[in-house]
Formats: structure tokens, C-alpha cells, sequence
């Protein structure tokens, strides 16, 4: 630091010598002065910004929070500050003025020190920043911009800094002479690879419409910061105690097939933590490490929006597996992992605890799929695997969802509506509604209320009426604009998942009571909100097909969701016979869907007699698995003259 002779001049122009002035207790440097001046100033900047403009800044930072998760108050006072300054500093009023315009205007002539003022007329030209930190000496930092790689000379007013060299940063820096100076001071995170920070701002600026990534990073500084530390590759395969040497070559392939699908490395590495905990309840032979990796990336792409979804044949090409092994795979990970799932998704939102799944309940129309059923690969009576979580949505921070319009319902009653709908979910009896019915008073759009009370209803008819409510509840809690915006990955948000549910009851109630018509549009309207299909929507969307003999529409579902087992190919063979008879295709189909499940057959010729109730599980390949095949497909079958005979003369 530059010195100071004591019984010279002093530096800050009062015309005394330096020893009687600024240097009356000990010699300091000018810059140091300076420095400290600068701190005082910062807050001096935020105390005038609450002073006029507290409401303001207020109102905003309330919208801020509906994007993104604040889990404690240590939490919520560092978002309130970071953000009071960066709406001081980047957003302008209602007369287009910043707050940082209006206090240099007012407050600038209060400065005594010339030098400061000059330094304070420069802070309109504030700006944010993300780069690598090269060097650091006290207070002094040199970093590089990680959009410009620009090396910039950096101080942090009045404190010294502990960052590691190359670590990534993120800050809001102001001019300073010919460097600048943080306000407040830069986030490190050390553990998070600078490159891979500055990819996902620019892919996010880009699907965003910004025509920069610095533009993107000043509007949303604070979600970008909020986001930064959960989009990091922060696991390494090798530190890992895996159980078995063919495990860990799963995780290895698993991790470089996805990077070369530019996947988010939080995502990857979601997957990752799924498949160890997989590995360390479940000690298996595994022959095929690619049907393992295979089946873990479709099961990723059931809890994650990826970019590019693949479908289980297209993997099964794609990693030189058959769809069908995929398919058994993906439902014992599926199941064993449910839990997991769940977990995972409650840090991810922010909860001290997931949500709990829902459990079976017998239900008018269709009931929930149960959580504490057991059976490796086994799947329940509707065709969807056992554990139906709530999914995992790392969800890019470009992608800016429209978020639903506001509500006259308080947080605090939409919390406390929410969480009576999970105890009752959990209860039996009168409980049960009665919790439902205190929800809907809390907040008359809890659309699961109206669904857990079309349960105790004694007609189909009554039960309709409650998911009607129920649907228009979930259309007014979501608002039209979040259809338009979010058709195509519904059920990766979820909130979308209580109208998901109402509408597949309602959809499935029509279809019990003959309306077919109508309920094929409601099939056909979540099939387009969520063409993944979580639901199993297609199954029952391909028996009404079939009963109003669109075999074309049938034909079309059938290649876009080849799932590989009994279901598809005893339907394909349906079709094929119902479209154009006992054909040489048909018999060649027919020998293929004996090889999946040899037990249909016997149902569909009357051999055996459906048992009076659907079993609860059913594994590939096996009786059960016959037995709610031809439950629901019976009826279509027994419309073909001459099945029998053509099935006994292809034995």
C-alpha cells in the first residue's frame, strides 16, 4: 500500500500535516480510506432505499419468492439483501428512474471527499457478473468474466476475502477508478465448475429469447444465484464405496452417455444417487450392464425434464437392449426406489419432509396406486408400476414457467389445505372426508378434496359432478395461461398433479357409465397435456378406440407408446385381427405375444373364468399379468367370430 510521510501534506486536501489529520493515530494509505468510505456508503445506499422506496422493493421481492424456494429465515434475510440491492442498482420505478439514479441526484452534494463522489457518479453503470477468480491478495481480487473473459481487478470494500484460485464466483460489482468494487461482496462456490455455471446461464438466456447471457444473468440475477448450486457435478464415481465392480461401471456409463445428451449434471447426478441406493438394497447378478443403464435412463426421464425423451424402444436401439427388458427393469427401479424418489424431490422443492404418496383407497372409479405393496418388477391392476411418486423436477431455470394468477386464498390457508389432503390420504373412514371437507373450506380449489370425496358417493353419476368441480377447481387454481405455456410436460410440475388426477377419474367414470364419446376426449386432452403419459392414460385410451372401431387412431397410439409387453403386443394382435381378419401378420403376432405371456390365451378362449376381483399385482410374463389383460380387454375380443377356432388351429 502506498505510504504516507506524516508531517507531510495530508492526502485528503484539509491542508494540516498528515500526523494532525488522518494519520493522527497511525499511518494508513489513502486507499484504504477509501475503501472504508466506500462500505459506509454501500449501506448508506441501502438505508436510503428502504427509507423511500421499503414498499416497493417489498412488493417485489414477494414476487421473487414465487420463483424461488426459501427454506429458512437465515435464507430469506440473505435473498431480501442481495436483492434490495440489485433492484436499488438495475430496476427502474415507475417514472423510469433507478434508485441508485435518485440517490446520486439527492445525496451526491453531502459528500465531502471529492474523489468519492466521482467514484459514486460512476455506480449507474452497475453490473452482474460470473466469472473465475485468478488471484487473491487481502481484499484484492483479479477475476475473469466468464461470458467476456475480460480480467478485471476487483475489491471488496473493507473486508478480506477467502475464495479459492479458480473457483467460480458470482457477484454485482460497481466502478471504482479503473476496477471495481463488489456490492456487497462475490458468492464463491467452489465446488461447482465454473464451465459448466456458464453453459447452463447462456442455455438458459437462449431458450429465454435473450439475446445475451449477460443481459439474462442482470434481469434474473437472483433465481440464477438461487439456482447456481444445484446444477453442478458434485459427485465423483470413483470416491464412492460401490458394492460391486459391475455397479460402478453402470454409474460410469450411465454418467458419459448422458453428458453426451448435454443433461444437466444435478440431473445426472440424481440419477447417480438413485441407482446407489438401488445397488446397496438389492445385491443382483447383472450380465448386461447397458439394460441397467438403459432402464435408469428412462427412469430419469419419467422424474426429469430432459430434452430429448426417449421412449423405451427407441433406448432399447439406442443402448443394444430388447424394450421388454427395459420395461422389467425400469418397474423394479421404479419400485425399489420410491422412497428415494420422494426424498429426493422434498430437498429439491425446499420441504423439511416429501409429501407423503398416496395410498391405496377404494375409490369409485380408479384407485391410487399403493406405497407399501412389495414384489420386484411387479406392477398394479391398472397397468402402472407400484409406486407412482411424485416426480423430481429439476426444472431449467430458462424455461420460465407462467405461473399461476394470484389467488385470493392466503399462503398460509393453501399450506394448511395441502397438508390436511395428505393426512387424508393417509386416514380411513369418516376421517377421511372429513379432513377433505376441511381442506375445501380452507381453500375451495383444492381440487384433491373433490376428488376424495367422490369417493363416498353412491352413484357413478354423483361422483361425476365432484370431478367436474374438482377439474374446473385445478383450471382456476392454474389459470389459462399455464395451459398454453405448459402443454407437453404437465405432469412434470406439480402442481399440475391434483387436476391430472381429477380429470383421469372424471375421464374414467364416463367410460363406466357408456360415455364413451366423451370420455375419450378427456383421455386424448391429458394424453396432450402429458404425452409421456405417466398415467397410463394410452391403455384405457386404446379400448375406447377399439370400441368405437377407430382402428386407425388405435394403430397410431400403439407405435407411439411400444412398451414391449403383454398389453402391446395382444393388443396389436387385436387390432390386426378386428382391422382385417385372421392374416398370416396376425399369426405371426400371435406366436410372439405367446412367447411374452403364454397364460392370455386361456382367458380369451374361455379356458378359464376371470377371477371376480383383479389382483393387485401382477409381474411380466406371469397369470396375474393375463388376468388384467384380458379384464379389460375381454369384451373387444369376444366380438371376433371364429376366435377360438383360429387360436386352437395355432396352438
Amino acid at each position: 500500500m502506498e505510504k504516507i510521510n506524516r508531517n507531510g501534506p495530508c492526502s485528503c486536501g484539509s491542508g494540516k500535516k498528515y500526523k494532525k489529520c488522518c494519520g493522527a493515530k497511525e499511518a494508513v494509505s489513502i486507499t484504504e480510506m477509501i475503501d472504508s468510505e466506500i462500505d459506509t456508503l454501500q449501506k448508506h445506499i441501502l438505508h436510503y432505499a428502504y427509507y423511500h422506496f421499503g414498499q416497493e422493493i417489498q412488493e417485489d421481492f414477494e414476487s421473487l419468492e414465487e420463483m424461488i424456494e426459501i427454506d429458512n429465515r437465515q435464507e430469506r434475510e440473505f435473498y431480501e439483501l442481495i436483492h434490495a440491492i440489485w433492484f436499488t442498482l438495475f430496476e427502474g420505478l415507475d417514472d423510469g428512474e433507478t434508485i441508485i439514479e435518485k440517490f446520486i441526484s439527492t445525496e451526491t452534494g453531502k459528500i465531502k471527499r471529492i474523489k468519492l463522489r466521482k467514484i459514486l457518479q460512476n455506480w449507474t453503470e452497475a453490473r452482474t457478473i460470473v466469472g473465475k477468480i485468478l488471484a487473491v491478495e487481502n481484499n484484492r481480487l483479479t477475476v475473469e468474466d466468464g461470458f467476456t473473459s475480460e480480467i478485471i481487478e476487483t475489491i471488496v470494500a473493507n473486508v478480506d476475502v477467502k475464495a479459492e484460485k479458480g473457483s467460480f464466483f458470482a457477484g454485482i460489482l460497481v466502478p471504482y477508478d479503473q476496477q471495481y468494487v463488489f456490492f456487497p461482496s462475490p458468492f464463491d462456490l467452489p465446488d461447482l465448475k465454473p464451465e459448466d455455471a456458464f453453459t447452463y446461464i447462456a442455455a438458459s438466456s437462449v431458450e429465454a429469447d435473450y439475446d445475451s447471457p449477460q443481459e439474462y444473468l442482470t434481469d434474473f440475477f437472483l433465481e440464477v444465484l438461487s439456482e447456481l448450486p444445484m446444477i453442478g457435478g458434485l459427485l465423483e464415481i470413483d470416491n464412492i464405496d460401490w458394492p460391486s465392480p459391475v455397479q460402478k461401471e453402470i454409474a460410469i456409463i450411465f454418467k458419459q452417455n448422458l453428458e453426451t445428451h448435454n443433461i444437466a449434471p444435478s440431473v445426472i447426478d440424481a440419477g447417480v444417487i438413485l441407482w446407489l441406493s438401488y445397488c446397496q438394497k438389492k445385491q443382483k447378478r447383472i450380465q448386461n450392464p447397458n439394460l441397467y443403464v438403459a432402464a435408469l435412463h428412462y427412469l430419469l426421464s419419467t422424474i426429469a425434464p430432459l430434452e430429448k425423451i426417449y421412449t423405451q424402444k427407441e433406448l432399447a436401439k439406442l443402448y443394444g437392449v430388447s424394450a421388454r427388458s427395459i420395461s422389467s427393469v425400469y418397474s423394479e427401479l421404479e419400485t425399489e426406489l420410491s422412497h428415494e424418489i420422494a426424498e429426493l424431490m422434498g430437498i429439491v422443492y425446499g420441504i423439511d419432509e416429501a409429501p407423503p404418496l398416496f395410498p391405496s383407497e377404494k375409490a369409485p372409479v380408479i384407485a391410487f396406486p399403493r406405497t407399501n405393496g412389495s414384489g420386484t418388477g411387479k406392477m398394479n391392476s391398472e397397468g402402472r408400476s407400484d409406486s407412482t411418486v411424485q416426480t423430481l423436477t429439476l426444472v431449467e431455470p430458462s424455461s420460465k414457467k407462467t405461473k399461476s394468477p394470484a389467488r385470493k386464498v392466503s399462503r398460509k390457508d393453501e399450506e394448511r389445505a395441502r397438508n390436511l389432503i395428505y393426512d387424508a390420504y393417509q386416514s380411513d373412514g369418516q376421517q377421511r372426508y372429513k379432513l377433505a371437507e376441511e381442506a375445501l373450506k380452507l381453500n375451495p380449489n383444492c381440487t384433491d378434496a373433490y376428488v376424495l370425496l367422490a369417493e363416498k358417493t353412491k352413484s357413478l353419476e354423483e361422483a361425476i359432478l365432484l370431478y367436474e368441480k374438482g377439474i374446473k377447481a385445478g383450471e382456476r387454481e392454474l389459470g389459462k395461461a399455464f395451459f398454453k405455456e405448459n402443454k407437453g410436460y404437465f405432469w412434470g410440475l406439480i402442481e399440475t398433479r391434483p387436476f391430472m388426477r381429477a380429470k383421469l377419474h372424471y375421464a374414467e367414470a364416463l367410460s363406466q357409465l357408456g360415455k364413451t364419446i366423451e370420455a375419450t376426449q378427456q383421455f386424448e386432452e391429458l394424453i396432450a397435456l402429458n404425452p409421456m403419459d405417466n398415467q397410463g392414460v394410452r391403455f384405457s385410451l386404446f379400448v375406447n378406440y377399439m370400441d368405437a372401431e377407430e382402428f386407425q387412431k388405435a394403430g397410431n397410439l400403439l407405435k407411439e407408446y411400444d412398451d414391449g409387453d403383454a398389453q402391446h403386443i395382444y393388443n396389436q394382435l387385436l387390432l390386426e385381427v378386428m382391422e382385417r381378419g385372421f392374416t398370416a401378420k396376425a399369426a405371426k403376432l400371435l406366436k410372439e405375444a405367446k412367447k411374452v405371456n403364454k397364460f392370455v390365451i386361456n382367458y380369451l378362449t374361455g379356458k378359464k373364468r376371470l377371477p371376480a376381483y383383479p389382483p393387485e399385482f401382477y409381474g411380466f410374463g406371469d397369470e396375474n399379468e393375463a388376468i388384467v389383460y384380458a379384464d379389460m380387454h375381454l369384451h373387444l375380443w369376444r366380438k371376433i367370430d371364429g376366435l377360438a377356432k383360429w387360436l386352437k388351429n395355432h396352438k
